[in-house]
């Protein structure tokens, strides 16, 4: 089944939906008492954060700043375990000691890493000029006492595990992963493990704004992090400055079977949506007179017959549906899959695992971070997995008629088997009841066609967050819309910045299709350059994202600074000229040329020679680039 899949983050392997502390003291403490604490939460004296240079490598840009907080492991028992929270700001660039926090989703999303690798355009697009943007990985994830149940061997050999064995080989590996996890989590953290729940991470939230300095703090949540913040407006309401919650999670009072069908219905409708696109596009790579029928042959060739990548690893059916899965959250990668699934037919599995590998957290070396170990704990101790129905076998009936594609092989010990590890782990703890009384303004944003986090979580938060909440209703595809819907975005900026709340059912289309400029054509091109291609899983890696820019792609066997060198004769010969520009791309064997006529026509060119796609980030694009060429990428600049 689909799992949480929050952020476009993994579900969990080891259910059929989806640094360690150890010799921790447990509390006798109950843990499903949802009494509202006091705001001293005790992480931190107010305003002691040492701020510093950062020395994670994924945070590359000097600008960033760093630190570590402790902060309990219970609150019931102050003095006793701790953990280290990681930290990281974008500094105000106009100076301000505001602070707006930054939370993925998964649950397990790491908002370190987010803010790291996209904190300057995140605070950029939103304009927090006097506002501090900061980072955080939640208790429990990667930087932050990081939960490791297994090593990364189990979970690389586990990772795409076949619900349907044919061999004895696979029925072992299925009894192994979901037993394996939850066994090896008792043995290493015992009843530690319940105190990883979104609402002592609220709790964190609100140490971390103490030990800010600050009276009240903002905060973005996308996907499962909308939760986060209601549970943290609900708990701390005088705490709360201002919300963006993007993408509504909201699990409180749904039956069994909406906890069940809501996401497989939403990523059944997600699918029918691009076999559409891709049915006659010319870009999908993948199109048939039925597409739904030409992935269901292949999700079937690949469970009769696994195909094997170049450096060993298996494919089978369940990746091809885990990157199917993944690359339905944004609409930016339904070209991307399409070319996925076509090399798959091919024989090449290369992209379909790339895809997969992305949304699971794994890295190309084989190593994971702690997405896969960390949502299962964290949604078990905060009592928002699924609950068992009364009949188990009827609604898995139920499903595979409903989702007839991703929920075809459910069956009632599937039904079961969240609930059987949430037993094993934690327990069925209380959910916080979301119910906000502050002032602090809060847009709860919902998508129409949103797979993950379908809109009527977003309905049922907003009531619940009061009247100073308003719904904004995007009626585009994908999931989450910060940076991505102008019209979202421009309202996300105005709450943050302003405390400025949207109109009551305000609703934001899709941008459109950034318009080719009228002098485009004309350009020169350069000998030994191609015609125009098409590389989507490129495009989507660099953001030629068409809403947002116009771009075009050539390649050429040149090398990346020959080929600028080439583009700036040309265009020198067209009446540009070669102006100083920061480079956009901190990759090695690249090169870039910005240039501009001086009245209407400015742009950028941007080579990627071979090497460059041995960059982790551009891996994904590998095997649709040939071997030793150039990429050349033309981007039109508005100004």
């Amino acid at each position: 089944m689909i799992g949480l899949a929050a952020c476009g983050a993994s579900t969990d392997v080891h259910s059929s939906r989806a640094d360690p502390i150890d010799g921790s003291t447990v509390s006798s403490s109950d843990p499903t008492d949802t009494t509202e604490p006091t705001t001293d939460t005790t992480g931190a004296d107010n305003g002691t954060l040492d701020w510093g240079t950062c020395d994670d490598p994924s945070a590359e840009d000097p600008s960033l700043e760093c630190a570590t907080m402790e902060v309990p492991l219970d609150y019931d028992a102050p003095s006793g375990d701790k953990i280290d929270l990681a930290l990281i700001r974008v500094p105000a660039s106009e100076g301000g000691s505001d602070a707006v926090l930054y939370n993925p989703g998964g649950p397990g999303g790491s908002g370190f890493e987010y803010i790291a690798v996209g904190g300057t355009s995140i605070a950029f697009g939103l304009n927090l000029v006097s506002q501090n943007l900061v980072g955080f990985d939640p208790r429990g994830v990667d930087r932050s006492g990081g939960l490791r149940c297994v090593s990364d061997e189990f979970q690389d050999q586990h990772l795409y595990v076949d619900d349907t064995p044919d061999t004895p080989e696979e029925q072992v590996l299925k009894d192994e992963s979901e037993n394996g996890f939850a066994d090896a989590c008792k043995e290493k953290y015992g009843d530690t493990l319940r105190f990883y729940s979104t609402e002592n991470t609220a709790r964190d939230m609100d140490a971390i704004r103490n030990a800010l300095g600050l009276e009240q703090i903002s905060f973005i949540g996308i996907s499962y992090g909308t939760y986060l913040g209601a549970v943290y407006a609900s708990m701390f309401p005088d705490g709360v400055r201002a919300m963006v919650l993007d993408s509504a999670f909201e699990p409180n009072g749904d039956t069994a079977q909406q906890e069940f069908e809501t996401q497989l219905v939403g990523f059944e409708g997600a699918f029918n949506n691009w076999a559409e696109w891709c049915q006659d596009n010319p870009v999908c790579d993948f199109r048939a007179d039925d597409v739904g029928a030409r992935w269901d042959a292949l999700e079937q060739k690949l469970d009769d017959a696994p195909i094997t990548s170049s450096d060993g690893r298996i494919a089978n059916n369940a990746t091809v549906e885990r990157a199917t899965v993944a690359a339905l959250y944004s609409e930016s990668q339904w070209p991307v899959l399409g070319q996925a699934l076509a090399s798959a037919e091919g024989g090449d599995p290369t992209g379909i695992l790339a895809i997969a590998d992305d949304y699971n957290g794994r890295q190309p070396d084989g190593t994971f971070n702690t997405l896969f170990q960390s949502f299962p704990i964290i949604q078990c101790a905060s009592g928002i997995a699924a609950t068992p129905p009364e009949d188990a076998e009827a609604l898995a009936a139920t499903l595979r008629a409903e989702a007839p594609r991703f929920g075809k092989d459910i069956t009632g010990e599937d039904v079961l088997a969240e609930s059987d590890q949430c037993n094993k782990l934690v327990g069925h703890p209380e959910q916080v009841e979301i119910s906000y009384a502050g002032d602090g303004p809060i847009v709860v944003v919902g998508g129409t066609n949103d797979p993950a986090t379908p809109i009527r979580w977003a309905q049922k938060m907003v009531v619940e967050l009061g009247p100073n909440a308003r719904l904004v209703t995007y009626t585009g595809e994908g999931h989450g819309q910060l940076l991505v819907s102008s019209c979202v975005t421009d309202i996300e900026a105005a709450v943050l910045t302003e405390l400025a709340l949207p109109e009551s059912n305000t609703v934001c289309e899709p941008n459109p299709a950034v318009a080719k400029p009228d002098w485009w054509d004309a350009l020169p091109v350069p000998d030994g350059m191609s015609d125009i291609v098409t590389l989507p899983a490129l495009a989507a890696v660099l953001g030629a994202d068409p809403t947002q820019v116009f771009s075009e792609m050539r390649t050429t066997s040149l090398s990346a600074n020959d080929a600028v060198d080439a583009y700036t004769a040309a265009l020198g010969e067209a009446g540009f000229r070669q102006f100083d520009a920061p480079s956009s791309l901190p990759v090695d064997d690249t090169a870039q040329g910005a240039y501009s006529d001086y009245a209407n026509k400015t742009m950028v060119v941007i080579a990627l020679g071979p090497r460059a796609f041995n960059d982790k980030e551009l891996q994904v694009a590998k095997t649709e680039v040939p071997p030793g060429t150039t990429v050349v990428w033309l981007v039109a600049v508005d100004i």
